[in-house]
């Protein structure tokens, strides 16, 4: 007896993929001027509506970071109306200068719903989109320039098709997420086998994780008990430090007040210098002398007097005393 071929039936969702670039030249002079101030490229069509890239330089509420969305403009097609909904899957990312190459720096991973006609839905991004300092200390901000890339796959529908069987289509690899993984494993603290006490709270880790991105620590822990202490620093310092061991970019501190904040920061580049973070010395260095006021240059002189690492600090505070009338 002949036998049917095998068939089978698949529901897609159809979409359609565009993405645009936003090239930001003279970086600094869009810079400093108030929460809130926006950037926006222009319009580009995908799925037969109009978007624009938007970007906060200072930040949309919090100074301490750089903001970044994708919006729903308008129809393209008459035949929708301005309040109609779009959904479409976003990645926003970051072109390296030197490379040309993007980074995702946030990702939709369901297609996300859009209003053209309701204020709070005609957007989505991030507010926290990358640390002022981070971004100013990496490589895709140089000579002045930064570009903001999206990918949009809008969704247009979907479609039944019925196929005879055949071996499944490889799917291509999704986007790398080292830092996101290595966070799920500090927040887990699956496998961890080093505990830190700090003024008598206790922090579990990964010897493995500490010794590739600390020399120092991999000294220290070199046949170390399973428990250390840990002098000179408060818990909330080393937490801070733990979450840029693990994934090379500082947590939001949206909870702290301005002075709170440098305080974290001057006490974290200490950190750093005592672990050779070289990278996170760096960072900390750039929000310190993005914040060097009257009140705050004796502070940092203190801080860069205590560590044999900041030459750069130190300098930053020297030239801001003549202009500031704190000589002599």
């Amino acid at each position: 007896m002949a036998s049917s071929p095998n068939t089978k039936s698949t529901s897609t969702t159809e979409t359609v993929r565009g993405d645009h670039r936003f090239d930001i030249a003279g970086y600094s002079r869009k810079q400093g001027v108030e929460a809130g101030n926006v950037l926006t490229s222009a319009t580009f069509a995908v799925g037969g509506f109009d978007w624009a890239i938007r970007y906060y330089p200072d930040g949309k509420g919090d100074e301490a970071f750089v903001s970044a969305f994708i919006r729903l403009v308008t129809p393209t097609t008459p035949l929708v109306t301005p309040s109609a909904t779009a959904r479409a899957r976003f990645d926003l990312r970051l072109v390296d200068r030197a490379t040309g190459l993007p980074r995702s720096v946030r990702r939709s991973v369901e297609p996300a719903a859009f209003d053209a006609g309701r204020a709070r839905k005609c957007e989505r991004g991030a507010r926290a989109f990358m640390a002022r300092a981070e971004l100013a200390a990496s490589p895709y901000l140089r000579d002045d320039r930064l570009t903001v890339e999206c990918v949009l796959d809008v969704v247009q529908g979907t479609r039944l098709s019925r196929t005879t069987a055949s071996p499944e289509t490889v799917e291509p690899p999704p986007q790398p997420d080292l830092r996101g993984h290595l966070g799920a494993l500090l927040r887990t603290q699956v496998g961890a086998d080093v505990a830190f006490t700090v003024q008598a709270e206790a922090f579990r880790a990964h010897r493995v994780v500490l010794a590739a991105r600390s020399p120092v620590l991999k000294a220290e822990l070199s046949g170390s008990p399973p428990t250390v202490a840990v002098d000179g620093m408060t818990p909330l310092v080393f937490k801070t430090l733990l979450h840029f061991i693990y994934t090379d970019a500082l947590p939001g501190l949206g909870d702290l007040g301005r002075e709170e904040y440098r305080e974290l920061v001057r006490n974290l580049l200490a950190a750093a210098d005592r672990y050779a973070m070289h990278r996170l010395k760096q960072i900390c260095r750039v929000i310190l002398q993005e914040e060097l006021d009257a009140k705050t240059v004796a502070a940092a002189l203190d801080s860069a007097g205590h560590s044999r690492h900041c030459q750069a600090l130190g300098d930053g505070c020297v030239q801001f005393m003549p202009s500031s009338g704190l000589e002599g």
